[in-house]
């Protein structure tokens, strides 16, 4: 027995009417003698039922029913949020397969080698575990990020040109409350990430859709819009696009960036999915040199979507302005996130787990690519690692009923019009191969 289930069971008791609002319960030691539970374990339960507001406790006359209008246990979602297919991806719990998803599942975290991390760094650097972190960043882990951006992309970056965000999302929302003002015109990917179209919407910004190919953004596309409107900023993904997979050109980013110069507005790169990429990666930032590229980083993708710790890096100029909103909207990172990135980045950890995650990223690719293949399903890019494939089946003009029917069997899809802004995607969905597996795929026969 353990006090999680006894708690269980004073629960169902307490629901069932058992004991009334205001009543009395059984005091510790008799619970004790009345149950096969030790007195350790009726304390513990009793102290959960009163952090839930189940009951309350009075200091030396013991534990009462709380006035209660409902049982705790129902738990409505919001109404508004319930149809959005993100949200149903964030809520749904444990025993839906996340097929949509935009993180790795729970077994390709290496959870023992970041719980060594985490005992290590908290021995180290205790006193962070209590206090505010640097507001623009732990100076250490920005130093730290230097070299890794160097090492992987060629971007050379100082630390004052670095401000830590609680991982990209916060990142494209500060940058988007800096550039955007009400009314001008934003250039996205399309398909696209879905959040980013809403916070730049949010911002006041008229959201443009470019057409993304196997090699980036539709040059002539942007260059057909440009010559009617002025453009603030055009937000893409460089590596393993969501949800194309695709990567940016040599070609193309030179291509992107004349206009940019030319046209006089901001790219905002969005490399979250970089470090996926076993290989220096091709990125806009190595050719501007953070001039009119302001580039954002990520650690959540690749460790734990529970550790909100990203980064932008871009020109000085630009530093405190961001780091005023940042000031303004939530302080700072968490000082023990941020020293524990610290330390898997110094010692070489990091290192280590991307490269086994990398190589299982190709190897799954090349399975979910077979395994949808022998089904009669299609993708205009093939992608040779990271997480996504953009999906479509010619029979099926329209996936929303399928999307419905894997949902009965607990897994759940994110269907096309999710990364759309106008073009028509209904025939389409982002898959993650790395939740796919042999018996996934008889799901996905037609």
């Amino acid at each position: 027995m353990n006090p999680s289930s006894l708690h269980h069971l004073l629960k169902q008791r307490l629901d069932a009417g058992e004991w009334s609002p205001g009543q009395r319960m059984p005091s510790i030691r008799k619970l004790t003698a009345a149950v096969d539970f030790s007195y350790h374990d009726v304390v513990s339960a009793y102290a959960q039922l009163v952090s839930e507001g189940v009951l309350t406790a009075s200091p030396g006359r013991g534990y009462f029913v709380a006035n209660r209008s409902r049982p705790t246990s129902v738990i409505h979602e919001p109404e508004c949020m319930a149809g959005d297919p993100l949200f149903r991806l964030l809520q749904g719990g444990q025993h839906y397969t996340k097929l949509g998803s935009g993180w790795l599942p729970p077994a390709w975290r290496d959870t023992e080698l970041l719980a060594k991390a985490i005992r290590r760094t908290a021995r180290l650097e205790q006193s962070s575990l209590a206090e505010y972190g640097d507001i623009q960043g732990y100076l250490p882990m920005r130093k730290q990020l230097c070299v890794h951006m160097k090492r992987l992309t060629r971007v050379e970056a100082r630390p004052n040109q670095l401000l830590t965000t609680l991982g990209a999302t916060q990142g494209l929302d500060l940058v988007a409350r800096l550039l955007i003002k009400p009314g001008d015109h934003v250039f996205v990917d399309e398909p696209g990430n879905g959040n980013l179209i809403k916070l730049i919407q949010l911002a006041g910004g008229h959201v443009v859709g470019i057409r993304r190919t196997q090699d980036g953004p539709d040059v002539e596309e942007m260059r057909r819009y440009l010559a009617i409107h002025k453009v603030r900023a055009f937000f893409c993904n460089s590596t393993f696009h969501n949800p194309t997979g695709s990567n940016i050109s040599p070609h193309n980013a030179f291509s992107v960036l004349r206009l940019a110069v030319e046209h006089e507005f901001y790219v905002v790169e969005d490399d979250v999915y970089g470090d996926f990429s076993p290989a220096v990666r091709q990125t806009f930032a190595e050719l501007d040199n953070l001039d009119r590229v302001i580039y954002i980083g990520s650690f959540s993708k690749c460790l734990s979507a529970s550790l909100r710790v990203g980064f932008i890096a871009c020109s000085q100029d630009l530093i405190e302005p961001l780091t005023r909103l940042k000031l303004l909207t939530c302080v700072a990172v968490p000082a023990f996130c941020e020293r524990f990135v610290n330390t898997i980045l110094s010692d070489g950890t990091y290192a280590r787990h991307m490269k086994d995650v990398q190589q299982r990223l190709i190897r799954q690719q090349v399975q979910t690519q077979r395994l949808l293949l022998e089904r009669g399903w299609q993708f205009e890019i093939a992608p040779q690692g990271g997480m996504f494939l953009w999906v479509y089946h010619p029979d099926l003009p329209d996936l929303l009923p399928l999307v419905r029917k894997l949902e009965q069997h607990k897994i759940l899809l994110m269907p096309g019009s999710a990364f759309a802004v106008t073009r028509d995607y209904r025939r389409y969905a982002r898959i993650n191969c790395t939740h796919f597996s042999d018996t996934l795929a008889d799901h996905f026969n037609v």
